[in-house]
């Protein structure tokens, strides 16, 4: 949640602008789609619940046919499709690439978030937090980012603002947060880019973020 923007600016064409909430999954809007399961696991954490209780379970789904047998089925029943990052049984899936764009570059800006929070997570353990309250803790700060309903919906929108979520609709209004402080901060600290860097990737056609997979 604290990196949506970045994320989005990730996946940031013309192209993706009409099909991002608009003629096929996923919304701008970026979220996550863990399953209601984990989802009850993190509320659950966030409670004071014990850390490894959750448990994977498969299982059997009705297919709707008398002649029919039930079929096993992933961890969890619906892999939600309107949902950028939605959980697929064993792994996530970040659905928001565009089909002609490079993927190296979401990539790695995924692969920047990643590492990001696990150092956020590190400096808590390492400062005398003990491990499930350091998770508890991120998991409240980042609570908002999941969600479990349909992002088609008329509501989403709303209910997304009211979390704090941002909706960049559109590549201008997405690239208007490229170099953001915290942004700019990031990239420096670990190492991606320096700050006249991040400035030069975010200027002039954004599908120069796309060209990079050296980086």
């Amino acid at each position: 949640m604290q990196y949506n923007e970045m994320l989005r600016c990730a996946v940031a064409h013309a192209g993706n602008d009409h099909r991002l909430g608009a003629q096929e999954a996923p919304p701008a809007i970026i979220s996550l789609y863990p399953g209601q399961g984990f989802e009850a696991h993190v509320d659950a954490v966030i409670a004071g619940g014990p850390l490894h209780e959750f448990k994977a379970e498969k299982k059997l789904q009705p297919t709707g046919c008398k002649a029919s047998m039930a079929v096993e089925s992933n961890v969890e029943d619906d892999r939600n499709r309107t949902a950028p990052f939605p959980f697929c049984g064993n792994r996530y899936e970040f659905r928001a690439v565009g089909s002609s764009q490079n993927c190296s570059f979401p990539v790695m800006i995924c692969n920047t978030i990643m590492a990001a929070g696990m150092s956020a997570l590190a400096e808590k353990i390492e400062g005398g937090t003990k491990a499930r309250d350091a998770v508890a803790e991120m998991y409240k700060m980042n609570r908002n980012v999941i969600f479990t309903g349909n992002g088609y919906s008329a509501e989403w929108p709303v209910e997304a603002e009211k979390r704090g979520l941002s909706n960049l609709n559109t590549t201008p209004k997405a690239i208007k947060h490229w170099a953001s402080d915290k942004n700019i901060k990031l990239f420096e600290t670990l190492g991606v880019f320096t700050e006249e860097e991040t400035h030069g990737e975010g200027r002039g056609d954004v599908r120069g973020l796309q060209h990079h997979p050296q980086r």
